[in-house]
């Protein structure tokens, strides 16, 4: 995984459309972006928060509280 994504590596990263991306941004629902210049970057700290926000909203908890537990022997 990458440190940090431009909006294009982000989608191809997530396999989502750039077209699917602003559609998300215009409801509030992408990961916090950071403005360098007119660079917009998305850092893997806030990439990894969107993802596990996107989890939550689908499942109701978050995927650590999802996960069953760990066994060891």
């Amino acid at each position: 995984m990458e440190a940090s994504y431009t909006i294009p590596q982000f989608c191809a990263a997530y396999h989502i459309s750039r077209v699917h991306y602003y559609t998300l941004k215009a409801s509030g629902k992408t990961p916090q972006e950071m403005r360098l210049g007119r660079r917009v970057i998305i850092t893997r700290r806030a990439a990894e928060a969107w993802e596990e926000k996107m989890l939550q909203d689908q499942n109701g908890k978050s995927f650590w509280e999802a996960a069953p537990e760990i066994v060891s022997l």
